[in-house]
Parts: C-alpha cells; structure tokens; sequence
C-alpha cells in the first residue's frame, strides 16, 4: 500500500551475479543480460512476474552509479529502453543515489549483510591447481578462470543461506 512504511523493504530475493574484472566486461549491456537471466529464474517469479507469468508493468532500476549503471549515460538508457519495449512496459525508473550518499542507498544497504557473510573468509586462489608462475603471473588463463569459477560457487552458496 502506497504510505505504508512496510510497503518498501531491504529484503527480499537478491540476484547477484560474480563478475572476474580480469575476464568479464561489466557493461550496461551485461547488465542488461543479468536481468533477462533474472527474471526467468524461479525464486524470482513472484517477485517480478504476474500471476499470468510476465513482467510487471513497472521496471524500477536503483544503481550504485557507476559508468556502467548509470542512467545519465546513453548506452544505460538505451538497454532500459530495451526492456521497456521488450517487455510491454508500462514504465521504466532508472534511478541512483548521489555521490557520497551510498548510506541511503538500497543497493549497498543490501550488500552490506552480504559483506558481512565474508568477514574471515579466504577463498583458496588455486582449487584446481595454481594458475600462476613463481613470479605471480597467469601462466594457465583456462585454470585460473576455472579457480574464479570455484571461489565464486563458494561465494554463491555461502550467500544462499541468508
């Protein structure tokens, strides 16, 4: 109910995706890509989908406000753009907290719990072997993506208890 204090909550189903800033690009278009995978999962139904199966008619995107996500860059409104017309969207919000105000916003409100699951935790570098010389560097970039693939699983499963 619009009002209501509980009506707007921090909780909730949290999609994350693990991105290697070696290996991966993180783009307005990747990002686009993560929501259509979002959408579709189950723990995500009730969430962004009708009783009828499609996408609500009110998309609401809150960004931390980098270049990749933010919606005064052209290639974040084009994707947005995208979806609205993908999706028969009555509406698309593309939103983001001002600099320095990370306090108020949800997206690093939610993280923060998340952060905390890690407190302590080391992720082993070399799983399924070491993917790097004596002096550090990649000498095997097939094993280390493999190796990131692992510390990201361990990643999932330790936030899928939340």
């Amino acid at each position: 109910m619009i009002g209501q204090e509980n009506a707007v909550t921090y909780s909730g189903p949290t999609y994350i995706t693990i991105r290697s800033g070696k290996h991966d690009t993180s783009s307005a278009y990747s990002h686009g890509l993560d929501f259509n995978q979002m959408i579709e999962l189950d723990e995500m139904k009730n969430a962004v989908k009708t009783v009828d199966g499609i996408v609500k008619p009110v998309l609401i995107f809150s960004t931390g406000g980098g270049p990749d996500e933010n919606p005064r860059y052209p290639k974040v409104l084009k994707v947005a753009a995208h979806h609205f017309k993908h999706h028969n969207l009555d509406a698309v919000f593309c939103i983001t907290n001002a600099p320095g105000r990370s306090a108020f916003n949800p997206v690093e409100r939610r993280m923060a719990p998340l952060s905390h699951d890690l407190a302590g935790l080391i992720l082993p570098h070399d799983h399924y072997g070491s993917h790097l010389n004596a002096a550090g560097k990649t000498i095997d970039p097939d094993l280390e993506i493999k190796n990131f693939a692992m510390a990201g699983q361990t990643l999932a499963e330790i936030w899928s208890k939340q």
